[in-house]
């Protein structure tokens, strides 16, 4: 059926009407109109600054052209407030959704992304950046020895020991499993390698504690420079090549 030939059903005919009669019937939010959160308040428009934008003459402005523009400024004025909130909801759902529901780090998604952002970026510069892939080398060890939670104990203290020691500038996010990602922007493979060490120094010394038992962490890594023309998966699996050359006896 075509959508033209749909009729108004009994209980919508209250809401049929012109639009005074419809904003009537319309849901207010927070007592009024829907407002947005903006960083700094929409400029007010009179009705004088469309006429003149339009070039409408002051003398054709009839009680009833005035009242029409006024409503339709009305209208405007509301569906800038309507897209300022969207977009700031927008925002604080991609910010959350960025973030790994445990860890303090970046999804593996979102460190993805942030990777060929920061490769891009590095292209136009002409500066350098290195992706690390940080390992616990004897993740299936700890989880057999001293059960799941452990396992996942071994991860959540390593992530917050990373975090911190990171420039606003660099990203880390988890790899899943075993693994982390992190992307050093502003860094080359030498400057990246002293500061990996001094990471692995770190999540060694620990102390990760599960119950009365110290973990004792052993870590391994990979790293790779980034380059714009590359893809995702070569950035991996390069990185992965220089991890098993460092820590895999073949």
């Amino acid at each position: 059926m075509p959508v033209d030939d749909i009729k108004p059903t009994d209980a919508l005919r209250h809401y049929i009407g012109n639009e005074q009669d419809q904003s009537k019937h319309r849901p207010s939010y927070g007592g009024g109109r829907f407002t947005g959160k903006r960083k700094y308040p929409a400029p007010k428009r009179n009705i004088n600054d469309v006429t003149s934008f339009m070039n409408i003459p002051q003398d054709e402005l009839t009680p009833a052209v005035t009242e029409a523009i006024s409503s339709l400024m009305e209208e405007v004025e509301e569906l800038r407030e309507e897209l300022s909130m969207t977009q700031h909801f927008e925002q604080k759902l991609s910010a959350t959704l960025d973030k790994h529901m445990d860890l303090p780090v970046l999804t593996r998604h979102a460190l993805m992304r942030e990777v060929a952002v920061i490769a891009a970026q590095t292209q136009r510069s002409g500066a350098q950046a290195t992706f690390i892939y940080f390992q616990i080398r004897n993740f299936a060890e700890i989880k057999k020895r001293f059960g799941l939670l452990a396992g996942e104990t071994v991860i959540r203290e390593t992530a917050q020991i990373l975090q911190p020691q990171l420039r606003e500038t660099d990203r880390v996010g988890t790899l899943g499993g075993d693994g982390f990602g992190i992307v050093m922007a502003l860094s080359d493979v030498k400057h990246a390698l002293e500061k990996v060490r001094h990471l692995e120094n770190l999540v060694k010394r620990g102390p990760i504690m599960h119950g009365a038992h110290i973990l004792d962490v052993e870590v391994a890594y990979g790293l790779h420079s980034l380059h714009l023309t590359e893809e995702i998966d070569t950035i991996l699996h390069e990185t992965d090549k220089d991890l098993h050359r460092r820590f895999v006896r073949l």
